[in-house]
């Protein structure tokens, strides 16, 4: 039996699980700006017996990981996407470029399905990746998310969205509709369109759509087809690798 602390260090958000035997046992997330109470949320926690991280954050916040591991005296694995692993092939041009949350949640969305997937999570960016029929990564984009979007609104019109009591509309007729409203269409245009190119290019239907990240309630009620949400993805895939490396030990 294998008890895995698996963390999902994300550019605003930390989230974090402890598995044991493929199952959560408990789970949760807290700001960046939070990090300092981990020690507190892990102190009655076993010991695991390996740690996995998933880094996309500073190298402050890894110092700051660093130091509440330590109440386990254990040395944390820092996950790099690999030319192949727990059978998904890595189709960049540079495999180690690739984030290592995208890695983990292809791998977790390849080893739920075992089929075509399109992988779309949203935080403080959206990023929309392609798994073919065979398990190889085809590519993938990167647009900010919908809070990216509307801070960057905030921050240069004289238009506050959040004060604005603004909502999606599909012919907007003021302007704070039609600000919020773009974000929304533009983010699910960009997964629609994603879908409509796998589709042409590989002359079939993609098999799922994964959803994952903080904010995916903003997007899905705009989706106009099948689709499934998978809350920690990124934990999953992070499960998987640690699996897959303790098989290699």
């Amino acid at each position: 039996m294998l008890s895995v602390l698996a963390i999902d260090s994300g550019n605003s958000f930390l989230k974090w699980g402890y598995s044991e035997n493929n199952q959560w046992l408990t789970c949760n997330k807290i700001h960046n700006q939070s990090i300092d109470k981990l020690s507190e949320n892990w102190k009655n926690l076993e010991h695991p017996d390996i740690v996995v991280i998933s880094q996309v954050s500073g190298h402050a916040i890894r110092q700051q990981l660093l130091y509440h591991l330590k109440i386990w005296n254990t040395q944390p694995h820092w996950i790099t996407a690999l030319p192949k692993q727990c059978g998904v092939t890595n189709g960049y041009a540079d495999p180690c470029q690739l984030g290592s949350d995208r890695w983990a949640a292809l791998i977790a969305a390849w080893n739920r399905f075992h089929q075509s997937c399109l992988v779309v999570n949203i935080g403080t960016g959206m990023t929309i990746d392609v798994l073919s029929e065979n398990g190889v990564f085809l590519g993938g984009i990167i647009v900010p998310g919908p809070y990216s979007l509307m801070n960057c609104i905030d921050s240069n019109t004289q238009i506050n969205l959040e004060e604005s009591n603004c909502r999606y509309e599909i012919f907007p007729v003021n302007t704070a509709n039609a600000l919020y409203s773009g974000v929304i269409q533009s983010l699910t245009g960009a997964i629609e369109r994603m879908v409509r190119l796998y589709n042409l290019q590989h002359d079939c239907v993609i098999k799922h759509c994964v959803f994952s990240g903080g904010g995916v309630a903003d997007i899905l009620p705009h989706i106009d087809f099948d689709y499934e949400v998978i809350e920690n993805l990124v934990l999953d895939g992070l499960v998987l690798i640690a699996q897959d490396m303790q098989q290699r030990q």
